[in-house]
């Protein structure tokens, strides 16, 4: 079964019963790659030069929060892809006019807003402190740091800094949101990591 085929029995599962199709799809576990192209599938089925009816895209746009949630709680993708994805798909939604209704309310600027700065694995504090470890790595790396020109490449398993790249992955998503928030203390919240962006 495709991506296309995996969608089509997704849309006529019942709300609230899709970790049940996904554990019996998949009994051993999905990959990052298979939720990415869910994701990326229902956003573009869901954009506004698509021809479908208000009811048909309000049900895309469910399907995908129900499906990054359900992603990160498998934890088929890392909690800072869900929340890249889920800011994403909330400004996909603000992109109607009229608005859709009848989305859930993680879907909101607020609401998305909110889960994605829950899902930030670090302090600010710690992550301008490993910015700067990471900053002096790079500036006094030995040559053996940089790939060889014209040579092989040998990649690790390991991501050097992984939980700075989460906290980078996810402030990159905010702005996308961050305008249309109304609740003062998560935009105060946002405001403060947005201010230390450029120090990482």
């Amino acid at each position: 079964m495709g991506i296309e085929s995996d969608l089509r029995e997704m849309r006529g599962v019942p709300g609230g019963q899709l970790a049940d199709w996904v554990g019996r799809r998949f009994p051993d576990g999905t990959s990052p790659q298979w939720w990415l192209s869910i994701f990326e599938s229902l956003e573009v089925s869901a954009t506004p030069f698509r021809d479908m009816t208000p009811s048909r895209r309000a049900e895309d746009l469910n399907l995908a929060a129900e499906a990054i949630l359900l992603a990160v709680k498998f934890g088929g993708v890392r909690a800072a892809v869900g929340a890249y994805w889920m800011l994403r798909i909330a400004a996909l939604s603000l992109r109607f006019d009229p608005p859709i209704f009848d989305l859930p309310q993680i879907l909101t600027p607020d609401a998305s807003a909110e889960w994605a700065l829950q899902q930030i694995p670090l302090t600010r504090e710690r992550a301008i402190a490993e910015s700067e470890i990471r900053r002096g790595e790079y500036l006094n790396a030995s040559e053996g740091f940089y790939a060889p020109v014209g040579g092989e490449v040998t990649l690790t398993g390991d991501v050097a800094f992984p939980g700075l790249q989460d906290v980078e992955l996810i402030l990159s998503a905010l702005p996308w949101v961050s305008s249309h928030i109304k609740d003062k203390e998560i935009e105060g919240e946002i405001r403060s990591w947005l201010e230390i962006q450029g120090d990482l």
